[in-house]
């Protein structure tokens, strides 16, 4: 099987400002890690025969990783176009996109080097699947397939949600993870404690990888389904809500969230920009849902609300 690199090439005013917007697009579109290159600082010589390629650099560029299939093209196209919209007529920077594609074997072995166990949280360690590691005392452990999912758990949108759901999920409880991606959170739900756990997704790659990756972490008895959220689970209703998307989604999301989470039950939210968060709290206090705390890591938000 073969994977698509999607690499943005570019130059700003704000570096920091420009990586995060072009974060955001990739992450968008299903993206579950990046790849960031920056030129090094300063060029000692000595660096030249560490590293040639990143002494040579001298353009910053992200990468997201994408599976190859027959709606590629289309998606490709789309992502451009949206790249377009977004930094068209911006002044403040430059920018040029380019597509690769790369036999899925090479693509993680290229990464197989980078890639360690990770603590992104303070039970969980997510790994990939070539590294050894054993669980220390009140760890949880999460596998995931490197060539599709991992990286998910170091992005702050992720590590927000899986300190709340560690801190609030009960033994028993049933869980629905609305825009599942990687299915990180339905593992980690599950390893919890969860009795019940759901995924759905709209996006037809994303259940597929979902579905991998509940089988690396041996969960059988999980449900994931593609299709919206309302139409997928109908009347059923859950203990735990958990959406780690945009904040636009979220509150195209917001009144279907409410209706299938129980009375007293809880709604995990992540993926909020700082921007995004007062606009966010004002439409879910408008629906009667009581914000018990907002979490923090750089300009990321996560929201944990009560029914």
């Amino acid at each position: 099987m073969k994977v698509v690199e999607i690499k943005v090439i570019f130059d700003s005013d704000n570096i920091e400002k420009t990586q995060k917007e072009i974060g955001d697009i990739f992450y968008s579109f299903g993206a579950t890690g990046l790849k960031m290159d920056e030129p090094l600082k300063e060029k000692n010589p000595l660096n030249f025969y560490k590293d040639e390629k990143q002494f040579l650099m001298v353009d910053y560029a992200i990468s997201a990783y994408f599976p190859l299939n027959p709606y590629s093209e289309r998606r490709n196209k789309i992502i451009a176009e949206k790249f377009e919209e977004v930094f068209g007529e911006r002044e403040d920077m430059i920018y040029s996109i380019d597509f690769y594609e790369y036999e899925e074997e090479d693509y993680q072995n290229n990464w197989k080097k980078y890639l360690y166990p990770e603590k992104v949280s303070a039970k969980f360690v997510v790994k990939p699947t070539w590294r050894e590691y054993e669980p220390e005392e009140g760890e949880l452990l999460i596998e995931l397939d490197p060539g599709r999912a991992f990286g998910t758990g170091s992005h702050p949108t992720t590590s927000l949600c899986l300190k709340i759901m560690e801190e609030n999920i009960k033994e028993g409880d049933s869980v629905i993870d609305v825009g599942t991606g990687s299915g990180i959170l339905m593992v980690a739900a599950q390893r919890l404690g969860a009795s019940e756990v759901y995924g759905t997704d709209i996006d037809e790659l994303a259940v597929e990888s979902a579905k991998e990756n509940l089988a690396l972490n041996k969960i059988e008895d999980a449900k994931v389904y593609l299709g919206d959220l309302i139409s997928v689970v109908k009347d059923k209703k859950f203990d735990v809500v958990v959406a780690n998307i945009l904040a636009d989604v979220l509150l195209l999301l917001l009144k279907d969230i409410s209706r299938v989470v129980k009375k007293d039950g809880l709604v995990v939210f992540s993926g909020i920009i700082e921007d995004k968060l007062p606009l966010l709290e004002k439409e879910v206090r408008g629906l009667g849902l009581e914000i018990l705390e907002v979490k923090a890591d750089k300009e990321w938000r996560a929201m944990l609300i009560r029914a």
